[in-house]
């Protein structure tokens, strides 16, 4: 006689619900087509019990913490990025500019002949013919811009930009969509170069009020690069309690503990005493509090 494990492989009917028991466990309504089949699972044990270890399952997976990259990581990666976009700008033809005094730099060495077709020939001299009449451009271009004529004309005419601060202030008062807002967040460490720059308060305020996460984490880890502001470490710590998404939360946790803020120790316990906090999330901030205390 086949033993119940047995006769649960075998019979029809769990075979069929089988390969459905995953979305059953993950809360989703079996489609149309085999609703039926969920009429099987009230009179099978086994099917119950899988289904249960299912269940258990994916919350114990949703409890897990996300990982993260360090934040070291991601500032080798940025620089060796920058080094690398330096070497191909350094590489690339339209490097090439007029020498100091207006001179253009000494023509690089011929390539051998190759034989080629009227039509490859044809766009070879138009290639070499730009290249000439880039050169004699930048010629001109250093001339002038030693006179300072250049300069006074385009001092003249140009409209002023607006500051990065400004467009921030912009993006979240206009109808910007997020990826717009993201783009000007990711572009501020390179851009504030002056202390005191006002665009360093409205990554503040981004962190604290952008409704889209992933803006705010954007706006978390620009801040992490501009830390050498004073302004930047208390409001870090205060804009700890104002985040709800668990990735904010375990990203601020992560930029508070590398930059060893111990005023952030009340916001962490608080934390992670929290009932409605995620479990990852709770754990992250009682890291934190024995790395910090």
């Amino acid at each position: 006689m086949p033993s119940a494990s047995n006769s649960h492989l075998t019979d029809p009917a769990c075979a069929a619900l089988q390969p459905w028991l995953p979305d059953l466990a993950d809360g989703q309504v079996l489609p149309a087509e085999v609703a039926h089949l969920a009429a099987h699972l009230p009179a099978c044990p086994a099917c119950q019990a899988e289904l249960a270890e299912l269940r258990t399952l994916f919350n114990d997976l949703d409890a897990l913490p996300p990982e993260l990259p360090p934040l070291a990581l991601r500032d080798n990666f940025l620089a060796m990025l920058e080094e690398e976009k330096a070497k191909l700008a350094a590489a690339s033809p339209s490097g090439m500019r007029a020498a100091r005094g207006g001179q253009p730099l000494a023509a690089a060495p011929a390539a051998p002949a190759v034989a080629v077709g009227p039509r490859a020939a044809t766009q070879q001299w138009l290639r070499i013919a730009a290249s000439v009449a880039l050169v004699a451009i930048g010629a001109v271009l250093g001339l002038l811009l030693r006179g300072g004529q250049l300069g006074q004309q385009l001092a003249q005419t140009a409209p002023p930009q607006p500051t990065l601060s400004m467009r921030l202030a912009a993006a979240r008062q206009q109808p910007a969509s997020a990826s717009q807002r993201l783009q000007l967040v990711s572009q501020a460490p390179a851009m504030v170069v002056e202390p005191n720059d006002p665009a360093v308060l409205t990554l503040i305020h981004t962190l604290d009020t952008d409704p889209n996460p992933n803006v705010r984490l954007a706006a978390c880890d620009a801040l992490f690069r501009l830390r050498a502001d004073p302004r930047v470490g208390p409001a870090l710590v205060e804009a700890l309690p104002l985040q709800t998404d668990p990735n904010v939360q375990i990203t601020l946790i992560e930029v508070l503990v590398t930059l060893r803020e111990k005023r952030a120790v009340p916001q962490l316990e608080e934390l992670a005493q929290k009932p409605e906090a995620l479990p990852a999330v709770r754990q992250q901030a009682e890291s934190g509090l024995g790395q910090l205390i």
